[in-house]
Protein backbone atom coordinates (compact mmCIF):
# COMPACT_ATOMS: atom_id res chain seq x y z
CA UNK A 1 0.00 0.00 0.00
CA UNK A 2 1.28 3.35 -0.47
CA UNK A 3 0.18 6.96 -0.21
CA UNK A 4 -0.52 7.58 -3.95
CA UNK A 5 -2.82 4.75 -3.74
CA UNK A 6 -4.66 6.43 -0.67
CA UNK A 7 -4.36 9.79 -2.39
CA UNK A 8 -6.17 8.34 -5.35
CA UNK A 9 -8.71 6.63 -3.07
CA UNK A 10 -9.63 9.83 -1.00
CA UNK A 11 -10.18 11.99 -4.15
CA UNK A 12 -12.76 9.49 -5.59
CA UNK A 13 -13.92 9.37 -2.48
CA UNK A 14 -14.61 12.94 -2.15
CA UNK A 15 -15.81 13.43 -5.58
CA UNK A 16 -17.95 10.54 -5.27
CA UNK A 17 -17.21 9.34 -9.11
CA UNK A 18 -14.21 8.10 -10.34
CA UNK A 19 -14.64 10.30 -13.90
CA UNK A 20 -14.79 13.19 -11.78
CA UNK A 21 -11.97 12.17 -9.43
CA UNK A 22 -9.68 11.83 -12.59
CA UNK A 23 -10.64 15.27 -13.76
CA UNK A 24 -9.50 16.40 -10.11
CA UNK A 25 -6.13 14.79 -10.13
CA UNK A 26 -5.84 15.52 -13.76
CA UNK A 27 -5.54 12.08 -15.25
CA UNK A 28 -7.01 9.61 -17.25
CA UNK A 29 -10.17 7.76 -16.02
CA UNK A 30 -8.88 4.03 -16.66
CA UNK A 31 -5.15 4.25 -14.79
CA UNK A 32 -7.45 5.62 -11.94
CA UNK A 33 -9.64 2.09 -11.73
CA UNK A 34 -7.17 0.10 -12.21
CA UNK A 35 -5.02 1.63 -9.20
CA UNK A 36 -8.41 1.30 -7.01
CA UNK A 37 -9.11 -2.29 -8.17
CA UNK A 38 -5.50 -3.17 -7.03
CA UNK A 39 -6.25 -1.85 -3.59
CA UNK A 40 -9.35 -3.43 -3.17
CA UNK A 41 -7.29 -6.52 -4.45
CA UNK A 42 -4.75 -5.77 -1.53
CA UNK A 43 -7.23 -5.79 1.28
CA UNK A 44 -9.64 -8.78 -0.24
CA UNK A 45 -12.68 -6.99 0.52
CA UNK A 46 -14.51 -4.17 -2.14
CA UNK A 47 -14.09 -0.58 -0.59
CA UNK A 48 -17.30 0.67 -2.69
CA UNK A 49 -20.28 -1.03 -4.01
CA UNK A 50 -20.95 -0.34 -7.25
CA UNK A 51 -24.68 0.76 -9.71
CA UNK A 52 -24.02 1.85 -12.94
CA UNK A 53 -21.75 5.13 -12.76
CA UNK A 54 -22.53 5.15 -9.09
CA UNK A 55 -20.45 4.07 -5.91
CA UNK A 56 -21.29 3.45 -2.97
CA UNK A 57 -18.63 3.14 0.12
CA UNK A 58 -18.87 0.42 2.28
CA UNK A 59 -18.24 -0.05 5.69
CA UNK A 60 -14.35 -0.96 5.69
CA UNK A 61 -14.18 2.15 2.34
CA UNK A 62 -15.32 3.97 4.73
CA UNK A 63 -12.95 3.12 7.95
CA UNK A 64 -10.35 3.10 5.64
CA UNK A 65 -11.21 6.42 3.99
CA UNK A 66 -11.05 7.92 7.90
CA UNK A 67 -7.56 6.68 8.67
CA UNK A 68 -6.11 7.47 4.78
CA UNK A 69 -7.46 10.91 5.85
CA UNK A 70 -5.35 10.69 8.79
CA UNK A 71 -2.25 9.74 7.80
CA UNK A 72 -2.05 11.62 4.75
CA UNK A 73 -2.54 14.42 7.07
CA UNK A 74 0.51 13.95 9.12
CA UNK A 75 2.46 13.30 5.84
CA UNK A 76 1.59 16.83 4.64
CA UNK A 77 2.34 18.35 8.10
CA UNK A 78 5.63 16.46 8.49
CA UNK A 79 6.87 17.69 5.33
CA UNK A 80 5.33 21.50 6.06
CA UNK A 81 7.72 20.92 9.10
CA UNK A 82 10.30 20.01 7.94
CA UNK A 83 10.13 22.49 5.20
CA UNK A 84 9.74 25.35 7.71
CA UNK A 85 12.71 23.87 10.37
CA UNK A 86 15.05 23.67 6.90
CA UNK A 87 14.23 27.44 6.09
CA UNK A 88 15.36 29.16 8.93
CA UNK A 89 18.56 30.20 9.75
CA UNK A 90 18.64 29.66 13.38
CA UNK A 91 16.78 27.51 16.15
CA UNK A 92 13.18 28.42 16.76
CA UNK A 93 11.24 29.53 19.74
CA UNK A 94 7.34 29.07 19.45
CA UNK A 95 5.42 31.05 21.91
CA UNK A 96 1.48 31.16 22.24
CA UNK A 97 -0.11 34.73 22.86
CA UNK A 98 -3.28 35.04 25.17
CA UNK A 99 -5.28 38.39 23.68
CA UNK A 100 -5.62 39.14 27.68
CA UNK A 101 -1.57 39.27 27.72
CA UNK A 102 -0.85 41.92 24.36
CA UNK A 103 0.53 44.76 26.55
CA UNK A 104 2.65 42.55 28.78
CA UNK A 105 4.11 40.90 25.54
CA UNK A 106 5.07 44.57 23.72
CA UNK A 107 6.11 46.02 26.73
CA UNK A 108 8.83 42.71 27.18
CA UNK A 109 9.27 41.77 23.69
CA UNK A 110 12.70 43.67 23.49
CA UNK A 111 13.57 41.83 26.96
CA UNK A 112 12.73 38.41 25.54
CA UNK A 113 14.82 39.09 22.10
CA UNK A 114 18.00 40.32 24.09
CA UNK A 115 17.79 36.76 26.05
CA UNK A 116 17.50 34.87 23.08
CA UNK A 117 19.50 37.06 20.26
CA UNK A 118 19.70 33.78 18.35
CA UNK A 119 16.09 32.40 17.83
CA UNK A 120 13.61 33.13 15.21
CA UNK A 121 10.33 34.09 17.51
CA UNK A 122 7.09 32.33 16.39
CA UNK A 123 4.42 33.88 17.86
CA UNK A 124 0.54 32.59 17.72
CA UNK A 125 -1.85 34.57 19.27
CA UNK A 126 -5.43 32.76 20.42
CA UNK A 127 -7.63 32.07 23.29
CA UNK A 128 -6.17 30.44 26.43
CA UNK A 129 -8.45 26.97 25.75
CA UNK A 130 -6.34 26.69 22.10
CA UNK A 131 -2.93 27.69 23.66
CA UNK A 132 -3.29 24.74 26.55
CA UNK A 133 -4.52 22.43 22.89
CA UNK A 134 -0.93 23.69 21.22
CA UNK A 135 1.23 23.28 24.50
CA UNK A 136 -0.30 19.61 24.74
CA UNK A 137 0.38 18.54 21.19
CA UNK A 138 4.08 20.19 21.63
CA UNK A 139 3.08 22.73 18.79
CA UNK A 140 4.52 25.60 21.43
CA UNK A 141 7.14 26.04 23.53
CA UNK A 142 5.86 28.13 26.16
CA UNK A 143 2.44 30.42 26.14
CA UNK A 144 1.46 34.19 27.69
CA UNK A 145 -1.77 33.46 28.85
CA UNK A 146 -4.25 33.14 31.77
CA UNK A 147 -3.07 30.24 34.38
CA UNK A 148 -4.71 26.83 32.51
CA UNK A 149 -7.83 25.44 33.72
CA UNK A 150 -5.70 21.89 34.24
CA UNK A 151 -2.65 23.29 36.16
CA UNK A 152 -1.45 19.42 36.82
CA UNK A 153 -0.91 19.50 32.68
CA UNK A 154 1.68 21.94 32.45
CA UNK A 155 4.66 24.20 34.25
CA UNK A 156 2.98 27.46 35.33
CA UNK A 157 5.07 30.92 36.77
CA UNK A 158 2.24 33.34 37.71
CA UNK A 159 4.24 36.74 35.94
CA UNK A 160 1.99 40.14 36.49
CA UNK A 161 -1.33 40.95 38.15
CA UNK A 162 -3.88 43.43 36.50
CA UNK A 163 -7.32 44.77 37.44
CA UNK A 164 -10.19 44.09 36.16
CA UNK A 165 -12.00 47.36 34.77
CA UNK A 166 -14.99 47.74 33.00
CA UNK A 167 -14.77 50.03 29.72
CA UNK A 168 -17.67 52.42 28.31
CA UNK A 169 -17.76 55.05 25.29
CA UNK A 170 -17.85 58.67 27.40
CA UNK A 171 -20.80 60.12 28.04
CA UNK A 172 -22.62 56.81 28.27
CA UNK A 173 -22.21 56.82 32.40
CA UNK A 174 -22.19 60.05 34.56
CA UNK A 175 -19.04 61.48 34.77
CA UNK A 176 -19.29 61.50 38.88
CA UNK A 177 -19.11 58.03 38.82
CA UNK A 178 -15.81 56.11 39.95
CA UNK A 179 -16.59 52.66 40.41
CA UNK A 180 -19.50 50.02 39.41
CA UNK A 181 -20.63 47.57 41.50
CA UNK A 182 -22.26 44.24 40.06
CA UNK A 183 -25.97 45.49 40.59
CA UNK A 184 -24.68 48.78 38.35
CA UNK A 185 -23.74 46.39 36.13
CA UNK A 186 -26.20 44.78 35.72
CA UNK A 187 -28.58 47.18 34.69
CA UNK A 188 -26.35 47.52 31.27
CA UNK A 189 -25.12 45.75 27.90
CA UNK A 190 -22.20 43.62 28.91
CA UNK A 191 -19.34 42.86 26.70
CA UNK A 192 -17.83 39.92 28.26
CA UNK A 193 -14.01 37.98 27.48
CA UNK A 194 -14.92 34.23 26.90
CA UNK A 195 -12.31 31.27 26.25
CA UNK A 196 -13.64 28.84 23.92
CA UNK A 197 -13.24 25.68 26.58
CA UNK A 198 -13.93 25.05 29.81
CA UNK A 199 -14.62 27.54 33.00
CA UNK A 200 -12.65 30.67 32.92
CA UNK A 201 -13.47 34.09 33.89
CA UNK A 202 -16.75 34.68 31.91
CA UNK A 203 -18.33 31.85 34.18
CA UNK A 204 -16.87 33.20 37.25
CA UNK A 205 -18.46 36.62 36.97
CA UNK A 206 -21.59 35.12 35.92
CA UNK A 207 -21.92 32.82 39.40
CA UNK A 208 -21.09 35.83 40.94
CA UNK A 209 -24.39 37.67 39.32
CA UNK A 210 -25.92 34.14 40.32
CA UNK A 211 -24.76 34.90 44.29
CA UNK A 212 -25.61 38.11 44.59
CA UNK A 213 -29.27 37.72 43.29
CA UNK A 214 -28.43 39.55 39.77
CA UNK A 215 -28.76 38.48 36.18
CA UNK A 216 -25.85 39.77 33.87
CA UNK A 217 -26.86 41.13 30.37
CA UNK A 218 -24.53 39.81 28.45
CA UNK A 219 -25.20 41.38 24.97
CA UNK A 220 -21.71 39.39 23.36
CA UNK A 221 -18.89 37.66 24.83
CA UNK A 222 -15.68 36.97 22.76
CA UNK A 223 -12.06 35.84 23.19
CA UNK A 224 -10.61 38.68 21.63
CA UNK A 225 -10.56 42.25 23.70
CA UNK A 226 -9.77 44.35 20.62
CA UNK A 227 -12.98 43.29 19.06
CA UNK A 228 -14.98 44.17 22.58
CA UNK A 229 -13.34 47.85 22.36
CA UNK A 230 -13.65 48.41 19.04
CA UNK A 231 -17.22 48.37 19.38
CA UNK A 232 -17.85 50.77 22.05
CA UNK A 233 -14.88 52.91 20.12
CA UNK A 234 -18.11 52.82 17.23
CA UNK A 235 -20.22 53.75 19.84
CA UNK A 236 -22.28 51.11 21.39
CA UNK A 237 -24.00 51.53 24.81
CA UNK A 238 -22.22 49.00 26.47
CA UNK A 239 -19.44 48.26 29.36
CA UNK A 240 -16.88 45.86 28.52
CA UNK A 241 -15.13 44.02 31.48
CA UNK A 242 -10.95 43.68 30.17
CA UNK A 243 -7.92 43.42 32.26
CA UNK A 244 -7.03 47.01 33.15
CA UNK A 245 -3.63 46.42 30.80
CA UNK A 246 -5.60 46.14 27.37
CA UNK A 247 -8.40 48.98 28.42
CA UNK A 248 -7.39 51.45 25.92
CA UNK A 249 -7.02 54.05 27.97
CA UNK A 250 -5.51 56.03 25.39
CA UNK A 251 -8.43 55.98 23.63
CA UNK A 252 -10.27 59.54 24.05
CA UNK A 253 -13.47 57.80 22.92
CA UNK A 254 -13.29 55.81 26.00
CA UNK A 255 -13.10 55.52 30.07
CA UNK A 256 -12.08 52.93 32.61
CA UNK A 257 -14.43 52.48 35.68
CA UNK A 258 -12.73 50.81 38.85
CA UNK A 259 -15.13 47.53 39.29
CA UNK A 260 -15.11 45.04 41.86
CA UNK A 261 -14.14 41.71 40.17
CA UNK A 262 -11.30 39.41 40.57
CA UNK A 263 -7.68 40.09 39.34
CA UNK A 264 -6.77 38.96 36.11
CA UNK A 265 -3.50 36.71 36.39
CA UNK A 266 -0.92 36.51 33.73
CA UNK A 267 1.05 33.68 33.48
CA UNK A 268 4.17 32.06 31.87
CA UNK A 269 2.93 28.46 31.09
CA UNK A 270 5.58 25.87 29.55
CA UNK A 271 4.23 22.42 28.10
CA UNK A 272 7.17 20.27 29.81
CA UNK A 273 10.04 20.29 31.92
CA UNK A 274 13.04 22.50 30.49
CA UNK A 275 15.06 24.36 33.41
CA UNK A 276 17.20 26.53 31.04
CA UNK A 277 14.07 27.60 29.31
CA UNK A 278 12.04 28.70 32.05
CA UNK A 279 14.80 30.31 33.43
CA UNK A 280 15.68 32.07 31.05
CA UNK A 281 12.28 33.51 30.15
CA UNK A 282 11.17 34.16 34.10
CA UNK A 283 14.50 36.43 34.05
CA UNK A 284 13.24 38.77 31.61
CA UNK A 285 9.10 38.50 32.32
CA UNK A 286 8.77 38.27 35.67
CA UNK A 287 8.27 41.39 37.65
Amino acid sequence: MDLKRMRYFCTIVEQGQISRAARALNMAQPPLSQRLRELEDEFGYPLFTREGRALHITEAGQLFYQRARDILRAVDEARDDVIRVAAQSGPALRIGLSPTCKSFWTAHYQALVSVFPDHLIGLVVGDSSYLEHLLQVGKLDLALMQPPLHAENFITHRIATCRSVAVSPKGMLPARLRSLSLKELAHHPLLLLRRSVGVGSYERLLQAFHEAGLTANVALYCSDVDVLLELLEQGLAAIAVVPESEAGVGDFELRTIDVDLPDYHLAAVFGKANDELIGRVLGCWQT
